[in-house]
């Protein structure tokens, strides 16, 4: 058992630190068929982002900044942030069009110390809370059974789903995928249902039992709303949780056809339109129900909104559809994450699987109620570090790269718009005025666990940077690395 350990600590290091394998230049060369055009490489973003946390989240955000039109705001400006983070994106891939993301830009701007950058990326993939949505299937699965449960058995229960996904794509990724497709129709037709009820409700066809005036949640918009900056912060890290997955185009890149092209119209369409669901299925929200009914749906609030206009029959079939829907936002990162071999685990049959480990340590911590919204605390805390270190890398890469080259720039005020956030992300949860947080856990808890994050990913670099077998020569110049990623031009 001990030498087992051993030969997998060993094979776990050679996979960060020695060169490439075969299949990953596979993966990342620019030389593989571009097959991908523009409504592949929409879909791609669109997909993702839209997953549990749109069916979750919008109920705490209520619950944060009190009022209808604060709430709306913060949608808004994540619709915003999003599009300007795709562009920057687009700008660092059209330079290095290849597979890999944010892997990739940070290598290119960050070549030393030698492999930091891309251990600490594969310490935040590994500890990137992958599956989170169980929280929402567990709670959810309850509600359409009709079954009360205690703190430990919701936990045995999320756990438990983290377990199925990952059997799943440990026996057959091609069925994972095809689950995953089946269950992303029935994740539309929650959205449109809620959008449908609301204009049904808008026009008399169906009665309701919300607010007798329509207008009441839209008057006066603001009305209550918080002046805690605090509150701010984490309703914006939610919603920025439901953008997830704006930047998957890039993971792929090198198999998107033109990609100058590709994805300046793919950012508008893919990330654009579920932007503008997300506000028509909020808007939705508030028609059907009051602030106050919203804040106490929790992370059952689709099930209860539509079950008050509907029956409580519908709040157990529409607790089931939330609960497969979010069951498939638990398989997509597995399908659709980066091909990184030192950030994800496979099974013995080389199908990669579901990091779970993160998300059942933290639950069997924290308590139950307050896991998820903890939990997307943490993970955006750790995205908008990333995120930083990406925007600042590409000012870094564009004082070494004449202007000339570039197929693509963003305009730089976009840049910093995007940097400013990130910046005001990473500083203001450790401010909160009223000393409290969004869940019973000391509110600082969560950008202190993302951080701790990385310092494991630190101290392992530092433990294993001179225990290698082989190194590949790393880049001299960004030039190097440019031409071994390829030109955008003869994509």
């Amino acid at each position: 058992m001990a030498l087992s350990r051993r030969a997998s600590g060993s094979s776990f290091r050679e996979s960060l630190f020695s060169s490439p394998t075969p299949a990953y230049n596979g993966i990342m060369s620019t030389n593989s068929p571009r097959h991908l055009g523009l409504v592949s490489t929409a879909l791609l973003p669109a997909n993702r982002m839209i997953g549990a946390a749109i069916f979750s989240v919008p109920s705490s955000i209520i619950v944060s900044v009190g009022s209808a039109g604060a709430a709306l705001s913060l949608w808004v400006l994540g619709l915003t942030l999003s599009l300007c983070g795709f562009y920057i994106w687009l700008e660092l891939g059209c330079l290095m069009p290849s597979s890999g993301g944010e892997k990739v830009y940070l290598e290119a701007a960050y070549p030393r110390p030698y492999r930091l950058a891309g251990t600490l990326f594969a310490f935040y993939i590994l500890f990137a809370f992958g599956g989170l949505a169980s929280i929402v299937v567990a709670d959810n699965f309850l509600l359409a059974v009709d079954c009360t449960a205690s703190d430990l058995q919701k936990r045995a229960l999320a756990i438990a789903v983290c377990f199925i996904v990952a059997a799943i794509l440990s026996v057959s990724q091609k069925w994972g995928l095809r689950i995953m497709n089946l269950l992303a129709l029935v994740k539309m037709a929650i959205l449109l249902l809620i959008i449908c009820t609301a204009f049904a409700i808008t026009v008399g066809v169906i009665p309701s039992k919300g607010p007798t005036d329509r207008g009441t949640n839209f008057r006066q918009p603001f009305a209550g709303s918080s002046s805690n900056i605090y509150d701010y912060t984490v309703s914006l890290f939610k919603v920025l949780g439901s953008f997830q997955g704006w930047n998957n185009s890039s993971l792929i890149l090198g198999e998107v056809s033109n990609p100058q092209r590709t994805l300046k119209m793919a950012g508008v369409f893919g990330v654009g339109s579920v932007g503008v669901l997300y506000l028509l299925v909020n808007v939705s929200y508030l028609i059907i129900a009051t602030p106050d009914d919203i804040r106490q749906t929790g992370l059952q609030l689709v099930a209860r909104i539509l079950g008050s206009v509907f029956g409580s029959a519908t709040t157990r079939v529409t607790g089931a559809m939330v609960a497969l829907s979010s069951l498939g936002s638990i398989i997509d990162p597995g399908i659709r994450h980066p091909f990184h071999d030192h950030s994800l685990r496979k099974s013995n049959t080389g199908n990669i699987c579901v990091p779970i480990r993160d998300v059942g340590g933290s639950m069997a911590l924290i308590p139950f109620g307050d896991a998820y919204d903890f939990l997307i605390d943490a993970s955006q805390y750790q995205a908008a570090m990333i995120n930083f270190a990406v925007v600042v890398g590409l000012f870094i890469i564009r004082r070494r790269v004449s202007a000339t080259e570039y197929p693509f720039r963003v305009w730089t005020s976009i840049a910093y718009v995007f940097l400013a956030v990130q910046v005001y992300l990473l500083v203001s949860p450790f401010w909160s005025p009223q000393g409290q947080g969004d869940t019973s856990l000391p509110y600082w808890l969560a950008p202190m666990v993302a951080i701790a994050g990385f310092g494991c990913g630190a101290l392992y670099w530092w433990w294993a940077r001179d225990k290698t077998v082989t190194r590949d020569p790393p880049f001299r110049t960004l030039r190097d690395r440019m031409q071994a990623y390829g030109s955008v031009s003869a994509a």
